[in-house]
């Protein structure tokens, strides 16, 4: 059987094929209909006709003609220009090592740049650092990852063990997953719960143990067609799960317009005189709604429903009582730190199927042999181009190749290690595969994700690019825009402010933005020298520094009002942007910082683990960390937000501070 319409008899191919050939009659009935289901998942359907083949043989049914027409297997052409490629190269260096899709982008990205022509070119972004690990993605989060996508290309109803707010212990659930979706630097699963029998939204971080599969079938449900996961585009993580109610929620002037931007599709605002609003909002969860409402300190106080003023209050003055007076273990040793048990793992990959790993290297192959009989490759760099983790893997690949292609007597290609090179040598049938092979929904899906968590923020009109070639992945995977992975991030990305910030960066251009700090009343003006464009934990900052203030400043996106790029060039300044490339979320100062001790207490302690590998951890299962700061009520919104989880051990001072802030906060709810 081979590509191009030519009809192959059941013994044809077990004849052909070196890895059927020594199979038994079931053996062989049970691999060839797996990997024929295999294929046709990856949209590859290879066509048979019963009727004619039992006419050609007799009646004999195991006779069955194959065939794999062109249309079928090749990637329909894709005419990418070089910006769309070069911004889509863009994203797989900003996301290499920090993506859980890594491997399957550069397959993907390699299988495009063949079909169009277009080799894959050095990014220009270097003022661009995307973090995608630092909030709790590590090797077991990255393996429940891969099983849930496996789950969700199959249709497979999948079994867990999961940790809910409302519970003590975990309970097994039995979910059919629909679709993954990364909101705030956080994954969640969304499917139907055979339990509660209704769609729900499970948090991976949440999910204990390893995932299994609930039956042997193949498939066990299929999507419905009402299913719109548009809908959770709009929603907040408060939000996930069963509504329990409405909040309404009182913002002052000063933060009225940053919570619309931002938050805008969560609820409705009603302006007031003065220029605050009212915002109403639906809840599931209502404590991380408290503790979103505390994170804003005294600009907003919830005014309803009584049950949340409620909740407020308690959490307000747990916060009081813990930071009145002094430390019940201040001045005791900490523990010795646990790096292995909370630094994050090295991240393990959604890895590529198997056919698309082989077939795109046969197209890399042809592609880099052109007119050669024999050509010699740098074998590292093919392991790089293609992701292979070395030259043993590469070599498994091409021993497998070799099993696999076989031909009428003929290999499609040949490729030997030797040494530090790749010698491949040209066969008879081997341009029947220069064409590279149509996108996986797996690797369309890689694509898309990554369009979507960078395009925004990326190079001076790249993002456009970006827009363009997203419609034409969708098209060249066959992928129906319910099963790609939802990306939800803040409202306020602005695409004006956003091109002025790329175009900063990019051309060393001055900008002035308008924005909301700590200290400041109202949105101030500043203009900046843009150095740093960097994303962790679902937010983005830009790291610059500051002629108004006369030093660095780290400015978080969310808070920029507006942004306008001026004409002014400027000579670039030796800065360490390494500091802010590790941990962009710090705050940042022209003095020294200082350190506040904090204890989180075991309630948020796997969650901040991951977010703080140079924590120690307490005998109670707590953690303790120093945290540096420059301003003394950043901190207290910081601890604020915790809701009584995190505590302030030293200094005294910063004790003071959120007791008095706790204190004056709860007066408001009693």
């Amino acid at each position: 059987m081979s590509v191009g319409g030519r009809k192959a008899g059941t013994w044809d191919i077990r004849r052909n094929v070196e890895e059927y050939a020594g199979m038994s009659d079931q053996a062989f009935d049970r691999r060839f209909y797996a990997d024929r289901d295999e294929l046709a998942r990856l949209g590859i359907d290879i066509l048979s006709d019963a009727g004619e083949a039992q006419a050609h043989a007799g009646g004999f049914p195991e006779s069955t003609l194959y065939w794999l027409p062109p249309e079928n297997y090749f990637l329909p052409p894709v005419e990418f220009t070089r910006e769309e490629l070069s911004a889509l190269s863009s994203c797989l260096w900003l996301l290499e090592g920090q993506f859980a899709y890594s491997d399957v982008l550069r397959l993907a990205l390699q299988n495009l740049a063949l079909g169009s022509g277009n080799p894959l070119g050095d990014p220009a972004a270097d003022y661009i650092n995307i973090n995608l690990l630092s909030t709790g993605f590590d090797a077991a989060a990255a393996d429940r990852l891969a099983k849930i996508e496996k789950a969700i290309s199959q249709n497979k109803t999948i079994r867990f063990e999961y940790q809910s707010l409302a519970r003590d212990t975990a309970e097994e659930r039995r979910v059919d997953p629909y679709c993954l979706m990364l909101t705030r630097g956080d994954w969640y699963v969304v499917g139907h719960a055979h339990e509660r029998g209704g769609i729900r939204v499970f948090k991976l971080g949440r999910i204990q143990g390893k995932i299994r599969n609930a039956t042997r079938a193949e498939h066990d449900f299929t999507v419905p067609d009402d299913f719109d996961r548009r809908r959770y585009e709009i929603l907040e993580p408060w939000q996930f799960g069963r509504q329990q109610g409405t909040a309404a929620i009182q913002l002052s002037p000063r933060i009225s317009w940053l919570v619309e931007r931002n938050l805008g599709r969560a609820g409705d605002f009603e302006p007031q005189a003065g220029g605050g609003s009212i915002f109403r909002t639906a809840y599931s969860d209502g404590g991380r709604l408290c503790d979103l409402v505390l994170g804003m300190g005294a600009d907003a106080e919830i005014e309803m429903p009584a049950g949340l003023r409620r909740c407020m209050r308690e959490r307000l003055e747990r916060l009081q009582s813990l930071h009145t007076g002094d430390y019940p273990e201040a001045g005791t040793d900490a523990p010795a730190p646990a790096a292995a048990a909370v630094s994050p793992a090295a991240p393990r990959q959604v890895k590529p199927e198997r056919f698309a790993r082989l077939s795109t290297l046969v197209a890399y192959l042809l592609d880099r042999l052109a007119d050669q009989e024999t050509a010699f490759l740098p074998a590292a760099a093919v392991c790089a181009d293609l992701g292979y983790d070395g030259l043993d893997s590469l070599g498994r690949d091409l021993d497998l190749l070799l099993l696999v292609s076989v031909d009428a007597g003929g290999y499609l290609v040949e490729g030997y290690i030797e040494g530090d090179r790749l010698r491949v040598e040209r066969c008879v049938y081997g341009d029947l595969l220069k064409r590279p092979a149509r996108l996986s929904r797996l690797e369309a899906r890689a694509l898309l994700l990554a369009i979507d968590l960078v395009g925004g923020y990326l190079i001076s009109g790249e993002h456009r690019s970006l827009r363009a070639a997203r419609e034409k992945i969708l098209r060249a995977g066959g992928l129906d825009e319910q099963r790609s992975i939802l990306v939800v991030e803040a409202q306020g990305r602005d695409a004006v402010m956003a091109e002025a910030i790329s175009r900063g960066l990019n051309e060393h251009r001055l900008l002035e933005i308008e924005y909301l700090s700590e200290q400041g009343q109202q949105a101030r003006r500043r203009q900046i020298e843009p150095y740093l464009l960097t994303r962790t934990a679902g937010d983005w900052y830009l790291i610059a520094w500051c002629r108004s203030a006369g030093g660095e400043r780290a400015f978080r996106l969310q808070m920029v009002k507006e942004a306008a790029l001026l004409d002014e060039v400027f000579t670039p300044r030796d800065i360490d942007l390494e500091f802010y490339r590790a941990n962009p979320a710090l705050p940042s100062g022209s003095a020294a910082p200082c350190h506040a001790r904090v204890h989180f207490s075991p309630a948020v302690a796997r969650v901040e683990a991951e977010k703080r590998p140079a924590a120690a951890v307490r005998p109670d299962g707590g953690l303790i960390d120093e945290i540096p700061y420059f301003s003394q009520k950043w901190l207290v919104r910081e601890i604020l937000r915790f809701g009584g989880e995190a505590v302030v051990e030293s200094p005294v001072a910063a004790r003071a501070a959120v007791a008095r802030a706790a204190a004056r906060l709860a007066a408001q709810y009693r």
